[in-house]
């Protein structure tokens, strides 16, 4: 059995200021019921914006696909250009910085999903009912 996570599919939402990105949601258990490992999701950010500065009980990786930014991870600030990766151990405070003047695009994994993969697909069914 199997999953195909793609845009046509993945429910996405667009997140207001102060921390505007769209994010998308490709591989969760709530899309995919056999599936109760890992989360795969992307972040597209503009120039010039970031998102929420936040820790939670699981690690996070984060791979560059576009762009250029930087991710806080607590008081450390680590570049990321297109074909990099970092991840975020469990607990640490982090954020998202497209901060280099250009855009910055990242896939994010969670193993196991945290949260992060409900929060998208609950916003954008919500969105859809409005």
């Amino acid at each position: 059995m199997y999953y195909v996570g793609n845009f046509e599919n993945a429910p996405t939402v667009e997140m207001p200021a102060p921390e505007k990105r769209t994010l998308r949601c490709f591989i969760s258990p709530l899309l995919d019921p056999t599936n109760h490992d890992i989360a795969l999701g992307m972040t597209e950010m503009s120039p010039g914006t970031k998102s929420d500065w936040r820790g939670h009980p699981e690690g996070e990786m984060f791979i560059c696909i576009d762009g250029c930014g930087h991710v806080r991870i607590e008081e450390e600030i680590i570049e990321l250009r297109k074909g990099s990766a970092v991840y975020v151990p469990k607990g640490a405070k982090h954020q998202l910085l497209a901060d280099t003047g250009s855009s910055f695009t990242v896939y994010w994994v969670l193993t196991p999903p945290f949260g992060g993969d409900k929060l998208v697909i609950d916003l954008a069914k919500k969105e859809k009912e409005s």
